[in-house]
């Protein structure tokens, strides 16, 4: 059975990567939206930030099960119904999230949220990778996953024009009816995967292979891969989730005055947007996980120097910068790795499960953050420690790339 990509057609791969990176914007905006309304929204219920815990840590456990139960889908189902389906989703429960009066409900629909857009990710990343030429389908997912850190800044300054003068709702009402608007364009022009409608369409001379489409993950000619997947997702987004969660703090405490600090550590998503778009030329030339082993060696030590030294204000926001071009870019050249290493038939599955584990670090990294906190370390010191997960990440990347090699899957 050939793995090659038989539906590589000029010109159609950059549409399905732009109508996904579309999407990934509206995740990326719903993503960030409790986020910047958190502090409205505690006003104007009259209630501490901490009481909104449950509904941040629902939203998190939504995008792990999503992630699982939609990369699944995405192999029985097809790419574009599950895509379109979590769009809907994400647009109907973000519309949802407006009306809600209590916490309760709110933690429902931040849940049902993160089911939609935790799914939508790597429905996008098996379908593109369907589409793209193997020498592109590298820097194209990566470009299309900037999506995520766009719709993540837009969200920031939507709410900063609409809090004011709407309220919190205005920012979610938003965030649910583009999405809705999207959906007639998806079903007009979002192609379905080849690859997914001829093996669909092939007869069933032995099904076996095709009824458990996890175990399948760990075959012998992909359980290698499968386990460093899933341990560079782990670790990676675990370093980006206590990166996003504690820098501005780690900043203040560093003497920045607040504002400062949240402009700084916006420069780490900035950051991760021009590594992505830069770094295409280099991905298509010498592969995915060295270019990337490169960018988080990097993004590395722009962490250590942000912990060794005392510099000004404006050289800390190249430090900052520097670190997001290697690691916040770095994430996205990860995410296009199981669309090149698994073959069509259990491409879905192989990146739903693969962000889905690494979604434990959008977990683990803020609560690593807070414990390290809690046990007195000073701000430079979990910087310092922080860049050892991105230089290990570095040298795994080199470890997937020889075993690719060797194994002729490269």
């Amino acid at each position: 059975m050939s793995d090659a990509n038989p539906s590589s057609l000029p010109g159609r791969e950059n549409r399905v990567a732009l109508l996904c990176a579309a999407v990934l914007v509206l995740e990326g905006f719903d993503l960030g939206a409790m986020a910047f309304t958190l502090p409205a929204l505690a006003e104007s219920w009259h209630l501490k930030p901490v009481a909104f815990t449950a509904a941040l840590t629902a939203g998190s456990i939504g995008l792990f099960l999503g992630s699982l139960l939609c990369g699944w889908l995405g192999d029985r189902l097809g790419r574009k119904p599950v895509l379109m389906g979590c769009v809907a989703l994400f647009g109907v429960m973000s519309l949802a999230t407006a009306l809600v009066q209590d916490t309760v409900w709110l933690t429902a629909a931040r849940f049902i949220t993160g089911l939609g857009i935790g799914g939508g990710i790597p429905a996008s990343i098996a379908l593109l990778s369907d589409f793209a030429p193997k020498r592109r389908q590298g820097a194209l997912v990566m470009a299309m996953t900037c999506g995520v850190q766009t719709g993540n800044v837009l969200v920031g300054i939507v709410a900063a024009r609409l809090l004011a003068p709407f309220g919190w709702p205005a920012v979610f009402v938003v965030g649910g009816v583009i999405p809705l608007i999207l959906l007639p364009l998806l079903a007009a022009m979002l192609p379905e995967s080849p690859s997914f409608l001829a093996a669909r369409a092939a007869p069933k001379t032995n099904a076996a292979p095709d009824k458990n489409l996890i175990a399948q993950l760990f075959a012998p000619e992909f359980a290698r891969f499968t386990i460093l997947l899933w341990l560079i997702n782990f670790l990676s987004l675990l370093t980006i989730y206590f990166i996003n969660s504690w820098l501005p703090s780690m900043l203040k405490g560093m003497g920045l005055p607040t504002s400062t600090a949240i402009l700084a550590a916006t420069m780490f998503q900035v950051g991760g947007i021009a590594g992505a778009l830069g770094s295409g030329p280099l991905v298509t030339r010498y592969g995915t996980e060295k270019v990337v082993s490169a960018m988080l060696a990097m993004g590395a030590c722009w962490l250590v120097l942000l912990g060794a030294t005392n510099v000004a204000t404006t050289l800390l926001i190249v430090f900052i910068f520097g670190a997001g071009i290697g690691i916040s870019a770095g994430q996205l050249g990860i995410n296009a790795l199981p669309g090149a290493i698994y073959p069509p038939r259990i491409r879905n599955t192989g990146a739903g499960w693969s962000l889905g584990i690494g979604r434990l670090g959008n977990i683990g990294g803020p609560l690593l953050g807070g414990q390290l906190l809690a046990l007195g370390w000073a701000p430079k010191s979990m910087l310092l420690a922080i860049s050892i997960p991105a230089f290990l990440l570095a040298a795994m990347l080199l470890v997937l790339a020889k075993a690719r090699a060797s194994a002729g899957r490269a």
